[in-house]
């Protein structure tokens, strides 16, 4: 039981949990149940036996009010093979919570949405406010409209994947502000595109989704192989191209960056997405050491998106060790009033703890603390 719940915490970040009242408490650090909290879903299981020589686990997810089931899984398996259970237990009870919030929030955006509107037409809105420049704010509103979308059908696949892609945009932008609003949508994510892949494998656009929620969260080898097999699938795939070059940088190969976003560039026509390639090749070239062409980069990712905040950021170090320390004040002043709520620890959760790999380690690190520097003495 310590197990499950731990893991609980760890891949269902967007949720607190409390002990049912009429149980023993058996976890030191989950907090006991609070009378004024409003409990939305009690969770709980046994174990029996099962055929022979087999176990059974029980899991179920019920409403406290009415008591009624909203889900219930069953695993059957070997005493030997106890060691896995935990973990796939866990996985199947927060892909059901996580299904039940979708859903919960589905009902809550068709409330506000005109019941006129059908599933295409929910979408053809959520996209539309995609092709625009991304902040958190229109990000907000797409995911609203395919919520909208969800509630009209609960397994369309575009609508999960526009829902991912919202949840990815948070992730990927940790200034815009609460880190636990991060976690959550990495873990709400991951689900819903799993959702997705599952009634669409052959979807290379969603496996690419997949990739980027993964290197946002750090599973930078996993994030590898999504883009690998989505650029397998379609390897026109513009996205795929630009966010494995990316990666690549991650993984301590940025050499491979480079030629990456010159493709994405190339097949993707999107000056709104040139952003976010330019920026890409720009990191890498400063993660080489290749300052002047870093400089160019990043100043064409700054031209078509003035507000990107990895832009910024990266540019103000870059424009420093070009010793045009006037512009790299300017950009920390800029970043910090596009991004006044940014958490101190942003960049350290992105780019620092992000990768294991020795090589980005060494070379992200004098950044780092150059970033800190200008924005300390501006």
């Amino acid at each position: 039981t310590d197990r499950l719940v731990a893991d609980l915490f760890r891949h269902c970040r967007g949720l607190s949990f409390t002990w049912a009242a009429d149980e023993r408490c058996a976890v030191d650090n989950l907090a006991p149940p609070n009378p004024s909290e409003l409990i939305k879903y009690v969770v709980y299981g046994s174990v029996q036996q099962g055929g022979p020589g087999m176990l059974r686990v029980n899991m179920r997810i019920s409403d406290p009010v009415t008591t009624d089931y909203l889900w219930a899984g069953r695993n059957e398996f070997q005493p030997e093979d106890l060691a896995p259970i935990p973990i796939n237990v866990t996985r199947q009870i927060c892909r059901a919570l996580h299904l039940l919030l979708i859903q919960e929030a589905a009902r809550c955006a068709s409330v506000g949405s005109d019941p006129e509107l059908d599933v295409n037409d929910c979408l053809n809105r959520g996209n539309a406010i995609l092709k625009e420049v991304v902040r958190a704010e229109t990000s907000a509103e797409a995911q609203q409209w395919f919520l909208a979308a969800l509630a009209r059908d609960l397994w369309n696949v575009e609508a999960l994947i526009g829902l991912t892609r919202t949840c990815q945009y948070l992730v990927s932008n940790p200034w815009w502000g609460d880190p636990r609003a991060a976690a959550a949508a990495a873990d709400l994510g991951r689900d819903a595109i799993e959702i997705a892949l599952e009634q669409a494998p052959e979807n290379a656009f969603a496996r690419c989704i997949q990739g980027m929620l993964c290197s946002a969260a750090g599973h930078l080898q996993e994030a590898a192989r999504a883009f690998a097999q989505a650029l397998a699938l379609d390897n026109g795939l513009a996205i795929a191209h630009g966010f494995g070059g990316y990666n690549a940088a991650l993984l301590g190969r940025p050499w491979e960056t480079l030629p990456a976003i010159e493709r994405a560039v190339q097949l993707d026509p999107s000056d709104r997405r040139h952003s976010i390639w330019y920026f890409f090749g720009g990191f890498a070239e400063l993660l080489l050491g290749h300052t002047e062409a870093a400089v160019v980069l990043l100043e064409k990712s700054l031209e078509r998106n003035p507000s990107y905040g990895a832009t910024l950021l990266f540019l103000m170090a870059a424009l420093s060790l070009t010793g045009r320390h006037s512009d790299a004040a300017r950009m920390a002043e800029s970043f910090r009033r596009h991004y006044p709520e940014s958490p101190a620890n942003a960049f350290e959760r992105f780019w620092l703890s992000r990768s294991p790999a020795p090589a980005y380690r060494a070379q992200i690190y004098p950044l780092f603390e150059r970033i800190c520097a200008i924005q300390v003495l501006s």
